[in-house]
């Protein structure tokens, strides 16, 4: 029983110490993940709508992830889409139809 524990312990740390050299190696990508939630979102949904003409519902289904969203709000008179996710807030406009959407 003794040296299944010791096997079990050496596994256990090994795995940590490859989950720490991961988690250092791709600090950045870790990083920007929650901006990338909101982001997507609020581009994707302002081309549908604004871009496209699609229904708010469809565009909707269209951009849906599987991380959801907090909050969401459509501007439609400054024609921009605010998004909240992961803690972050994006929000793009659209500015014509030559340039599409971008971020503000």
């Amino acid at each position: 029983m003794r040296k299944f524990r010791k096997i079990v312990g050496y596994f256990l740390l090994t795995v940590g110490i490859l989950l720490a050299a991961f988690t250092v190696i791709n600090w950045k990508h870790i990083q920007a993940f929650p901006s990338i939630i909101s982001a997507y979102y609020a581009k994707e949904f302002c081309s549908c709508y604004f871009i496209t003409g699609q229904s708010e519902e469809f565009c909707h289904d269209y951009t849906r992830q599987y991380v959801p969203i907090s909050d969401f709000s459509l501007d439609k008179e400054k024609k921009s889409v605010t998004v909240s996710g992961l803690g972050r807030t994006t929000t793009a406009s659209f500015h014509s139809a030559m340039t599409g959407c971008a971020y503000d």
